[in-house]
């Protein structure tokens, strides 16, 4: 998704909110001793306000979310799981959490438990260090009791969107205990009185003794043009009703009146434009530090929407310091977000869910069966090269090594620095280049932000000394032109700034050493040059045999031995650890 769209900038900004500053009563982490299908003892950390639940279905999102519903005072997990007869609960289950407490300036603990004679209630409940919660602080505190701290006390925002539906879609699709011509006959009714309430401008609507109207309004313009940036079309208004017009005990249904040049009901809006404006309202109504909890936002909206909503949820928590936590299948909340905000859910072979602590968007999706899109293209100068990256990258999740593949560039470095980084550059693709250490002429690329205009003129000498060779760069205009001179600078400064990110370089000054030394690390390979490393690396393959090796044996023989190496290699964590960089990119 390109950067453009703004989601980089705020991520950036929010990797800078902590708890306590700004974030107002956080949830630091949760603990799970006995709860549901989870791992007894996991552990899940909320590094970043917005966190995203992956997994298969029925691995556990929704019960995670749940528990996070339970957790602040006044919420019980009871309102989503009780006990029956055909599941009943085994006692007992329970869960601990940390938060910012406000009155010691620390992240306390607190326990809740469904333990007792009281059925499906879920209360604070004592200390535990079998549980493993940590020592409680000396002091007194209002927060505190003699032998637990009590609830955070923050709202909570929930919001199911697989359960999101108009009024129309609710009693078309889902209320069957009429005929057909009754059935009619109650929607013709009830959007009667509809048009009679939105015109009017009626607060109050009795039907046997129920009021049946909760919520009558146009949207306000902030909420108009939100819900305009997550669909992508503009509206002139809409109007919302919360009522329960249709027959039988439906508690609040939603009808919404969309103008965009003539008017039409949800009746005619498609489930997104419902789900845009449900979530939109609740969202912008939810208090400073609000905890948001979002079930499958992805659902309904297309993947253009699906990148606006989460602007607007990242651009929320901006303004209002909330904390959002998601489930979803979908790689548009996922791309972009730091991997320490993506907790991936798997089974862990006894039918119980494990929650892995961070996870790069595509080694996500790998687990949901997603094949990699946008792959990043590694060159390399020969196949050696090729072959340390593809091992190295053997101990990457498998979704992260399928992101990657790995190309050998004719015409070597000279080539790949020349022509095909300024091609890439221009183009957008996601290449990045890994050359042998000897090509290194400085530790760090100058930075282009950081370059006096007055200095510009230098940039044809600057560009040499630090890449060894001048680039050929795409240039319109003749020789000597002032905009010729002018785009050829602009070209210089950003491929300094593409270099920064896209070029790196081997641990040792050819891969041959990193080999050698690998195979034999009593003795050190370092000094040899280009020639010498090559043939003893021959007499290494051909384990003292006295035959010629040609290319492609030479090849095959250190596709084995290079698959020897140890993955605690640290030239090859060190290579590693440039692939992990890039996945971030």
């Amino acid at each position: 998704m390109s950067k453009h769209d703004g989601i980089t900038a705020l991520v950036e900004t929010l990797e800078k909110f902590k708890p306590g500053n700004p974030l107002r009563h956080y949830i630091t982490h949760a603990v799970f001793p006995k709860f549901k299908n989870i791992e007894p003892g996991m552990r899940i950390d909320f590094d970043f306000p917005l966190t995203a639940l992956v997994g298969a279905n029925g691995i556990g999102k929704s019960s995670l979310l749940h528990a996070l519903w339970g957790m602040p005072y006044g919420y019980s997990t009871s309102k989503f799981w009780f006990s029956t007869d055909l599941d009943p609960i085994v006692e007992p289950q329970r869960y601990f959490y940390g938060y910012w407490n406000e009155d010691c300036n620390n992240i306390v603990e607190t326990r809740k438990a469904r333990i007792g004679k009281k059925a499906d209630y879920w209360e604070p409940y004592r200390w535990s260090a079998p549980d493993g919660m940590m020592p409680m602080l000396d002091g007194n505190f209002a927060s505190k009791a003699k032998d637990r701290w009590h609830p955070v006390r923050r709202k909570v925002v929930y919001i199911n969107f697989r359960a999101l539906f108009g009024s129309f879609d609710r009693f078309f699709y889902f209320d069957n205990d009429f005929g057909k011509e009754n059935r009619h006959k109650v929607m013709l009714q009830a959007a009667h009185r509809l048009k009679i309430i939105k015109e009017e401008f009626r607060l109050s609507y009795m039907l046997g003794r129920r009021q049946r109207i909760f919520e009558n309004r146009t949207l306000e313009q902030n909420e108009l043009d939100e819900v305009s940036k997550i669909l992508g079309r503009s509206y002139d208004a809409a109007h919302l009703i919360r009522h329960s017009l249709y027959p039988g005990n439906r508690g609040k249904d939603l009808s919404v009146i969309f103008k965009r040049g003539s008017e039409y009901s949800e009746a005619f809006a498609g489930s997104g434009e419902i789900a845009a404006v449900s979530t939109v309202v609740d969202v912008l109504a939810a208090e400073d530090y609000s905890l948001i909890l979002l079930d499958e936002p992805e659902t309904s909206l297309h993947p253009g929407a699906q990148r606006a909503l989460l602007k607007f949820l990242l651009e929320q928590i901006k303004l209002k310091k909330h904390q959002v936590v998601l489930s979803t299948h979908s790689s548009e909340f996922l791309t972009e977000l730091p991997h320490t905000a993506i907790k991936v859910f798997e089974d862990n072979g006894n039918f119980q869910c494990r929650i892995l602590p961070r996870s790069s968007p595509a080694a996500a999706l790998n687990r949901l069966g997603k094949l990699p899109q946008n792959k990043r293209r590694i060159l390399v100068e020969d196949s050696l090269a090729e072959l340390l990256v593809l091992h190295a990258a053997q101990s990457l999740d498998i979704g992260d090594r399928e992101t990657f593949e790995v190309k050998i560039a004719p015409g070597g470095a000279e080539s790949i620095l020349k022509y095909l980084g300024p091609s890439s550059m221009v183009s957008g693709d996601n290449v990045f280049i890994m050359l042998d250490g000897d090509k290194k002429k400085v530790e760090e690329f100058s930075d282009p932000n950081k370059i006096a205009p007055a200095d510009y003129a230098g940039l044809d000498d600057l560009i040499k000394r630090e890449l060894g060779l001048s680039p050929k760069y795409f240039i319109q205009g003749g020789q000597g032109d002032d905009a010729h001179k002018k785009a050829k600078i602009d070209s210089h400064l950003k491929y300094l700034e593409w270099l920064r990110v896209h070029l790196s370089f081997f641990p040792k000054t050819l891969p041959e050493h990193i080999i050698l030394e690998a195979l034999d690390p009593a003795h050190s390979y370092s000094e040899l040059d280009s020639n010498s490393a090559k043939k003893k690396l021959k007499e290494l393959l051909s384990e003292g045999a006295k035959i010629e090796l040609d290319a492609e044996q030479i090849s095959t023989l250190a596709k084995v031995k290079i698959a020897s190496i140890p993955q605690s290699n640290t030239d090859l964590a060190a290579i590693r650890k440039c692939l992990e960089i890039w996945l971030h990119i």
